[in-house]
């Protein structure tokens, strides 16, 4: 994901904001820190109010947790960050990952694995990247769910060209799809683009769009630009290069869950969560009731390391201790 994030963007009303990212001060739990129950209840609606949520839908976040725990299992995205090499690929499936994120960059004559658009930065031609992935779904039978393609200059190439949003396009559909592999076409902060329309004019039942911010922005981006699209096939994120960090990242996502319950979004995914983020994640998946996590690191590409391996055991652990609740994605769960 890009690292300069949305809940990381200062402004002038940043110093009004509540930062307060925690487990440990949501309400029964704020003893830990020294407040008592009431307080908790306190910071619970200062952290609503500071996304502009009405107080009367309090008690529909608290819905929640009751409607998951009464429903089917919620099937779990571990999506690998920052897939940009063929061993990246080799790594994140053997870990266990069930989706990918690919960085793209268009350069002049084709598209590019490729997240900071540096001279030495990218990884492999999107179109080599494409085929390894869908080999190792024909080959090893891995469960790929989908790619996630974070696309950062959609409309750098104009139509006709192999580096043009068109050919993006039709590549994952000559490789990927066929492959029995999904895609998610990225736009962050890109809403308006010609690409964005591309997409959305041309979306096919394999294919979904997300789009990054606070929920409130999403559903006005998606009212206003996203016409046609199936609510199925909007996606939102939200969250921060650093995780533990991030401002009003819990109340942001819960709404946003909520929205998808009452059938305005189709998924909510959060990110990154890296080596150390145990309780955050555990919140995350537990409270704000999220379809799953970009794991690996903060701010370089996935290796065959502990450190992603320790981030995807955090949500494997959750899901596990929690199987009346939720389960790890297979091939058998349509994202959309």
């Amino acid at each position: 994901m890009t690292t300069s994030s949305q809940a990381n963007t200062s402004g002038p009303n940043e110093a009004n904001k509540v930062h307060l990212g925690w487990p440990e001060l949501r309400p029964g739990n704020q003893t830990k820190r020294g407040l008592s129950p009431y307080w908790g209840w306190v910071i619970m609606w200062l952290r609503i109010s500071t996304v502009h949520f009405p107080l009367d839908r309090l008690y529909d976040f608290r819905l929640l947790d009751v409607g998951l725990a009464s429903s089917t299992q919620r099937p779990i995205y571990a999506i690998a960050h920052r897939v940009l090499r063929n061993e990246a690929v080799t790594a994140a499936l053997s870990h266990g990952a069930n989706a990918l994120e690919v960085d793209l960059t268009a350069w002049y004559f084709d598209w590019w694995a490729d997240h900071d658009g540096k001279l030495f930065s990218a990884g492999s031609t999107a179109r080599d990247l494409f085929k390894f992935i869908a080999q190792k779904q024909w080959t090893k039978d891995y469960n790929i769910s989908f790619v996630w393609l974070d696309i950062k200059n959609p409309d750098f190439c104009r139509k006709g060209r192999p580096c043009s949003i068109e050919a993006l396009r039709d590549l994952a559909r000559e490789i990927l799809e066929p492959a029995g592999i999904r895609v998610l076409y990225g736009f962050f902060e890109t809403a308006e683009s010609r690409g964005f329309e591309v997409i959305r004019d041309g979306l096919n039942s394999n294919e979904a769009v997300v789009l990054s911010g606070e929920t409130s922005t999403i559903l006005h981006l998606y009212n206003i630009s996203g016409a046609g699209i199936p609510a199925k096939q909007m996606v939102m994120d939200f969250g921060d290069s650093w995780l533990r960090k991030g401002v009003d990242i819990y109340p942001e996502l819960r709404y946003g869950s909520w929205k998808r319950d009452h059938g305005k979004l189709g998924k909510v995914f959060s990110w990154t969560s890296a080596q150390g983020d145990t309780e955050m994640v555990r919140y995350l998946l537990r409270e704000a009731g999220i379809d799953g996590l970009i794991y690996g690191y903060q701010t370089d590409e996935y290796n065959d390391k502990s450190g992603p391996k320790s981030a995807l055991k955090d949500i494997v652990d959750f899901v596990e201790a929690h199987s009346d609740t939720h389960r790890m994605a297979t091939e058998d769960d349509a994202p959309w």
